[in-house]
């Protein structure tokens, strides 16, 4: 949550949508040319299940997914994403709360479920996802698409029945039990990908939607590279690697060496070339309520070598619900770890891009004026419902990065250096408030 004093502040350095200054060589802003590629960035969003589960033949009259409040929240937010004008949208990962092998009321909106990992549990459950990924990914992209806004999304661990406690490279266990109870999330991993890829990277006939893509791997559908306006490129990786021991994280083997030739031949055409992956790379960086999912040891060494050693000049993650950016050393590759819980805040970066490696970004917070004590969103999983009613405000400027050719010229505010020992711009959870005081119906504009 947001201070007052911090919104006023922000909402001062506040300009209209669409400003085409740019960095020069030199460090100083111009106004010039309109960018020859503008996006906005936005991972974890909506990290929740929203829908109207009402229509579904498995629907029983109890609590649904969706609300006129959610409603209103979602329309501010996007109606803000909109006034930028951007030609994509990127989300890394986490649109959806996704824990749909899970049926904690007993409810059966989706159809039974078992945790067992005997082939008729398994078959239950991969009935289930399917339906919940139906609604939930049905309501999704008909947001953007209601809006006009093309969306290239990545696969984040809530697309994977979401992660656990527990060590890092052991979150799905592959055994089929975590803390001495029956899992089986690791043997619904390849079929909760194939649901998602059947709502984002393939037609509703079964077709590619991106020619560039890892063929003949198991990523072939979580991972594409797309290229706008002869202008940027953007590789998209699947972070996570189901081996025989659990859900690895990090990108390795034949997917890596897919993206290292993507990023060459990319920087061959002179693009500038963001990869866009879940989880962060490389430290420090700020996180609020996340399991703190990232690369660690060789993984993390091999992934960050290769942009390295290839020349890509950005990577864009998500998973810490809190924004930091990270480059260890001029001309190496830029982390910027961003996104958002959406119960608790929202927040975007906004990119403009120019054809001679010329980049502006921008970060957008949007403050959360209000939100409900009770828990009135439903999903599947009973302890991760959401409030049922959250209200957000104007959007404020509270970080810019001007990039040149592989050096960041200019850096403020929270797109500029973080010290995690003296760090007062960290996210806090806002102050959630009964029902009753939270006077008024929603009026949508």
């Amino acid at each position: 949550m947001w201070s007052r004093r911090g919104v006023l502040a922000g909402a001062g350095l506040a300009v209209a949508a669409g400003t085409t200054a740019r960095a020069l060589a030199g460090g100083s802003v111009s106004a010039l040319s309109n960018p020859d590629f503008t996006f906005v960035s936005m991972p974890d969003f909506l990290n929740a299940d929203v829908a109207d589960v009402s229509k579904l033949p498995g629907f029983d009259g109890g609590m649904n997914s969706y609300n006129q409040w959610w409603q209103l929240a979602i329309d501010t937010c996007l109606r803000a994403v909109s006034a930028h004008q951007p030609d994509a949208v990127f989300i890394a990962g986490d649109q959806v709360e996704g824990r749909w092998n899970v049926d904690s009321d007993g409810r059966a909106v989706f159809g039974p479920v078992s945790q067992g990992t005997d082939e008729a549990s398994l078959a239950l459950c991969r009935s289930a996802i399917s339906k919940a990924g139906a609604a939930y990914y049905g309501n999704y992209t008909k947001l953007f698409a209601d809006r006009g806004l093309k969306i290239y999304p990545a696969v984040g661990d809530h697309e994977l029945l979401d992660d656990r406690s527990g060590p890092l490279n052991k979150r799905w266990p592959s055994s089929g039990v975590m803390h001495g109870q029956p899992d089986n999330r690791w043997h619904l991993v390849p079929h909760c990908k194939e649901v998602w890829a059947d709502h984002f990277t393939r037609t509703a006939k079964g077709a590619p939607k991106h020619r560039r893509r890892p063929k003949g791997t198991p990523y072939e559908f979580t991972a594409y590279s797309e290229s706008f306006n002869d202008t940027l490129t953007l590789v998209t990786v699947d972070t996570f690697d189901r081996t025989s021991r659990g859900v690895q994280l990090g990108v390795l083997g034949e997917q890596l060496a897919w993206a290292r030739r993507e990023i060459k031949r990319a920087r061959r055409r002179g693009h500038t070339v963001i990869v866009q992956g879940h989880v962060p790379a490389v430290g420090p960086y700020r996180t609020f309520a996340t399991g703190n999912l990232h690369m660690q040891g060789p993984r993390s060494v091999k992934f960050w070598n290769a942009l390295k050693q290839t020349g890509a000049d950005f990577y864009f993650c998500g998973e810490v619900h809190d924004t930091t950016v990270v480059q260890p050393q001029s001309k190496q590759p830029v982390q910027i770890s961003h996104g958002c819980t959406y119960r608790y805040g929202f927040s975007y970066l906004v990119g403009r891009v120019w054809k001679d490696r010329h980049v502006q970004l921008e970060y957008v917070e949007m403050p959360q004026i209000a939100q409900s004590s009770e828990l009135g969103l439903w999903c599947s999983d009973r302890a991760k419902r959401a409030p049922s009613r959250i209200s957000y405000t104007v959007p404020a400027i509270r970080g810019r990065l001007e990039w040149a050719d592989g050096v960041v010229t200019s850096a403020t505010d929270k797109l500029g250096a973080y010290d995690p020992q003296n760090d007062t711009a960290g996210w806090q959870k806002p102050v959630a408030v009964p029902l009753a005081k939270l006077r008024g119906k929603p009026t949508v504009s």
